[in-house]
């Protein structure tokens, strides 16, 4: 399928090695992160893998669309599921007034990242063990560029920091 280009964002938290989870979790429990996750993705579609879909517990964000990318034809979890790249990319053109975000984990990143216009990415600047990463959009200076940062934040003794990085 021919993709028309129409803009989708996705939305990642990060350790220092571009770590994100581990053994199916997040690095570590940041509150302000999941309130900025929720300002950006509130009102908004969210499009995930069924296994990030699996570590939330198995239930829909309130006040946001799920579409769970899955392989899986009998998965059936009480939102849009999508077997395939093609019919997420057909969803998202025949949907044209929706804003989306890739939520993860790491293979639907790395599925949709070249289809995707907006990072919004909030860096831990600390390493953790991780066994699932994002794309390093620093080693990528070409193609990438931060649009926006916040200043550093701090909670449970760990610094972080909001980006939004965009493609040239």
């Amino acid at each position: 399928m021919q993709y028309k280009g129409k803009k989708m964002n996705a939305i990642v938290v990060v350790d220092q090695n571009w770590g994100i989870g581990c053994s199916g979790q997040l690095l570590v429990h940041l509150p302000g992160d999941l309130k900025y996750f929720k300002e950006k993705t509130l009102g908004n579609t969210i499009i995930l893998g069924r296994e990030t879909f699996d570590s939330m517990g198995g239930r829909l964000l309130p006040g946001r669309k799920t579409i769970i990318l899955s392989r899986n034809t009998d998965f059936a979890p009480g939102c849009p599921v999508l077997h395939s790249l093609d019919e997420a990319l057909e969803y998202v053109e025949d949907n044209p007034n929706e804003t989306i975000f890739v939520a993860g984990g790491e293979s639907i990143y790395r599925l949709f990242l070249p289809y995707c216009d907006a990072f919004f990415v909030t860096k831990i600047l600390k390493a953790f063990d991780a066994d699932r990463h994002f794309p390093n959009l620093d080693a990528s200076p070409d193609e990438f560029v931060i649009n926006w940062s916040s200043d550093i934040m701090e909670e449970n003794s760990v610094n972080y920091q909001f980006f939004e990085y965009i493609r040239k």
